[in-house]
């Protein structure tokens, strides 16, 4: 199913139908997928219900807290080393074939750490218990101005991270960026549908989730490895270089985007 809010349905009900969806690809992830592949795939959807959550946050705080917490926690069992994969995962995407082979062999085997079956027994049980509330959320009191301010209040807090991000400068700062902009993202794709103005942001804030999402995990491969200069015999300065030149790349793609899309107080919502 399409991530996506049916504008023709009451928002209660869009809202459930969205997250039985969700629910229920994560738990085909888990059946069907290999190992790395389905805590990824899980990983996603659980964020995705959290920003389903978070449209609606401002109403249904309880409901929000405790879900929230439900599929975070989820999440965080699968974790393992998801910084270690992420940049083995940006390493592939700089580095040439056939260059850069200890390091490439250094990260792999940093990556390498195979999800617990007990780890994704528990994920399978958290998943059923959670779809099995679904349909008793509390949320029939809720129209579609809840869902406009929820969007509105994310953009916000969005155009915050982003002057924080830029003023600080620091990976943890744009990874905070990164989130708020993944979340304004699915709410942009959650009411494209029934605000016609949002179907042309949601490309550009894929791009710059990406963008933001490679800086910080080039930001952490350098970090990791520039004290390790006596390790990888004359690897190390022309990857730095290399990581280097394509933070430069995206900073510069991140300035272009967030100017374009955090440039108004307020996010249009045109039906």
């Amino acid at each position: 199913m399409d991530y996506t809010l049916d504008q023709k349905k009451p928002l209660p009900d869009a809202l459930r139908t969205v997250a039985h969806a969700e629910v229920t690809a994560a738990q085909a992830a888990l059946e069907e997928l290999p190992a790395e592949e389905a805590v990824h795939e899980v990983r996603k959807h659980c964020k995705k219900l959290r920003a389903l959550l978070r449209l609606v946050r401002g109403d249904t705080d309880n409901l929000y807290r405790y879900e929230n917490a439900h599929y975070r926690t989820l999440a965080n069992t699968l974790s393992g080393s998801r910084d270690a994969v992420s940049m083995r995962d940006i390493f592939l995407k700089i580095a040439p074939a056939n260059e850069f082979d200890e390091v490439r062999e250094f990260l792999d085997q940093r990556a390498d750490q195979h999800a617990d079956p007990e780890a994704m027994e528990e994920a399978a049980a958290m998943l059923a218990l959670g779809g099995e509330r679904i349909d008793e959320w509390p949320l029939d009191e809720l129209g579609w101005k809840h869902a406009r301010r929820g969007y509105r209040d994310y953009y916000k807090r969005a155009r915050k991270a982003m002057d924080r991000a830029f003023e600080r400068e620091s990976a943890e700062t744009f990874h905070d960026f990164r989130k708020r902009v993944k979340d304004h993202w699915y709410h942009t794709r959650l009411l494209r549908k029934k605000y016609k103005s949002l179907a042309q942001r949601r490309k550009p804030l894929c791009d710059l989730s990406r963008a933001l999402g490679d800086w910080r995990d080039l930001h952490l491969l350098c970090s990791l490895l520039a004290p390790r200069s006596g390790e990888f015999a004359g690897e190390l300065i022309p990857l730095l270089d290399l990581a280097n030149a394509r933070m430069k790349d995206l900073r510069a793609e991140i300035d272009r985007l967030a100017g374009k899309l955090f440039s108004d107080k307020k996010p249009s919502l045109d039906s």
